[in-house]
């Protein structure tokens, strides 16, 4: 699998280098083995993916087809959940790295996520009132759970780990938490699709009851397995304060000492805070700060990225979906997207990163999140062309086949952004805010989200298509900001001299 493996101080390849590595590492005389506690979150987390992205792949259409909401409202509520998933690990890394840990966190989330499940479930059932409000509930916990356990789960793989001993079989760890999460989304665009359309109940030729019941039992396997794995996770050691609270307390304190008129002559503004915080846990927070601000280009990546559940499975409802006689649901093309994922990984490991690395060329990780970003806006070019092509077509003459592209385009992104820039947040936060970090990750896919609920609610545009290269040239825009923002952090990382200037 796709191994991404940093270095602080030099331009790195985006896969590690041909050092041979194995399930075992030998420290003098000791044998260190590859965690058996990384299977048991590997699987959860395979499950856990397959249930909550099973919620997203049929949410739009249900809340268009069975609550009978508008295309716009279903949009807008669908990129609402993307956002408290997405924003909420910040949460669950706070309590994880200040007070309790991350299994414990994991532990406590995993019960309000339960009770979102057994509402959606509920609510799916026919009854004479309207049941919106209460499916927006029972979201919302489901949302909450899912994004307060989601850094938690990615940092308590990572954590069992011995490093610098393993730090190759970490790099693997990133490549392989990516693909049980992406099989999980596979099985997610083809699972619950097929249980609707397959199954009638209660007089409808869609029956999201057995969807729904079938992805909460899903769920709920997916936390019996976290829980045997207790058995075997390290034991952790939380700060026992809240972390995020110091980190604004030490800015807050050397703003105001900076403000107070006292000239100290110091190297970095942070550095007027050493009167009241430790020298390490000010260069930590510098470190923290370098690397945060790296993804505030970000959320328009994630706002496009989101659109496979939403403007892109609209997009399919307009086009043919025939494939050798059976019709494909629309809400299954999505399917492409993780295909495409699996088959690019390969080849790039095996076929072009060999040949790059005989060449001399390499790609460090922040130069592969730009063009990531790059290969995402020309998928959004390519989606805009197709819907230019069904707004002067009659409906469903043209065939799905003609999203592939934009879906090819799509994961590129995926393969150059998300997994080196997930890596990349863990490995380079320092070790009492690794939770916070990678979850601050998460938090710009929650702003991408909010996003797409902006531009769709406010109408900037008549014509999807038009939507869609707005999104293009966002993201073009953005990725300059980026790639300077990079090559500044690259410089200062291999500069001989402090790097941290006022």
């Amino acid at each position: 699998m796709l191994r991404v493996l940093y270095q602080s101080e030099e331009v790195l390849p985006l896969l590690a280098s041909e050092k041979k590595s194995s399930n075992e590492v030998n420290v003098g005389e000791q044998v260190i083995a590859y965690p058996i506690a990384v299977i048991f979150v590997l699987i959860s987390k395979f499950l856990e993916a397959l249930g909550a992205n099973g919620i997203r792949t049929v949410l739009a259409l249900y809340l268009r087809d069975d609550l009978y909401v508008s295309e716009s409202l279903a949009t807008i509520i669908l990129h609402i959940f993307n956002f408290f998933s997405q924003f909420c690990p910040i949460f669950g890394a706070i309590l994880a790295d200040s007070y309790i840990g991350n299994v414990k966190s994991i532990s406590f989330f995993f019960v309000l996520y339960a009770f979102g499940w057994i509402g959606l479930f509920a609510t799916s059932f026919p009854v004479p009132v309207s049941v919106i409000l209460p499916v927006i509930v029972s979201l919302l916990f489901i949302a909450t759970g899912n994004g307060s356990i989601r850094a938690c789960v990615t940092s308590l793989g990572a954590l069992q780990f011995r490093l610098p001993e393993q730090s190759d079989d970490l790099a693997k760890y990133f490549s392989h938490y990516y693909f049980a999460y992406y099989a999980g989304i596979f099985l997610s665009k083809i699972l619950p699709p097929s249980i609707r359309s397959h199954t009638k109940c209660f007089g409808k030729s869609d029956c999201y009851p057995a969807v729904f019941g079938t992805l909460a039992l899903i769920f709920f396997t997916s936390w019996m397995v976290f829980l045997y794995g207790k058995l075997y996770y390290r034991r952790e050691y939380p700060a026992q304060e809240n972390i995020v609270l110091r980190v604004c307390g030490c800015m807050k304190h050397a703003i105001r000492t900076r403000l107070s008129g006292v000239n100290l002559n110091k190297a970095h503004w942070l550095d007027y805070s050493v009167d009241k915080y430790d020298v390490q846990f000010v260069e930590d927070v510098k470190q923290l700060i370098k690397v945060a601000q790296l993804f505030l280009p970000l959320p328009i990546y994630w706002a496009m990225l989101a659109q496979q559940d939403s403007s892109w499975t609209f997009q399919a409802t307009q086009m043919n979906t025939q494939i050798l006689g059976y019709r494909l649901e629309p809400d299954q093309a999505k399917a492409m997207g993780p295909i495409f994922l699996f088959t690019l990984i390969p080849l790039w490991q095996y076929l072009v990163y060999p040949v790059l690395n005989r060449c001399g060329i390499f790609i460090h990780p922040l130069h592969s999140v730009a063009i990531g970003g790059l290969c995402s806006a020309f998928s959004f070019i390519f989606s805009g062309f197709l819907q230019v092509q069904i707004e002067n077509s009659p409906p469903q003459t043209l065939h799905i086949i003609w999203q592939a592209p934009q879906f090819m385009m799509l994961m590129l992104g995926e393969l150059f952004l998300s997994i080196p820039g997930l890596q990349f947040a863990f490995t380079q936060a320092p070790a009492s805010m690794k939770s916070v970090l990678t979850a601050s990750w998460f938090v710009n896919n929650a702003v991408g989200n909010l996003i797409v609920v902006a531009i769709t609610e406010f109408k900037f545009v008549n014509l999807q298509s038009s939507e869609y290269f707005i999104y293009a040239i966002m993201m073009f825009a953005s990725m300059i900001v980026f790639t300077i923002m990079a090559c500044d952090y690259i410089k200062s990382r291999i500069s001989p001299t402090p790097s941290d200037n006022p």
